[in-house]
């Protein structure tokens, strides 16, 4: 029998994106190379205001998963 099935669907995505932005001193050394770059995707993190909104230059979906099924008629 067929019904109508309304459901949440999660996706989770992977993407490459690229921008110039001022990367703070701490995570510098002395000639100006990135030295701490789990510390860097931290900060990244933390401030996604810089480039949440930026469309990435490649998407993947990496994985789909119905998590909750809202209404069956």
């Amino acid at each position: 029998m067929k019904k109508t099935i309304k459901f949440t669907v999660e996706q989770i995505t992977q993407g490459e994106i690229e921008i110039e932005s001022d990367v703070p001193d701490e995570f510098l050394d002395e000639d100006g190379e990135v030295n701490d770059e789990d510390g860097l995707r931290d900060w990244l993190n933390d401030h996604g205001s810089k480039w949440y909104d930026l469309v990435p230059t490649f998407e993947e979906i990496q994985d789909k998963e119905v998590i909750e099924v809202l209404n069956v008629c």
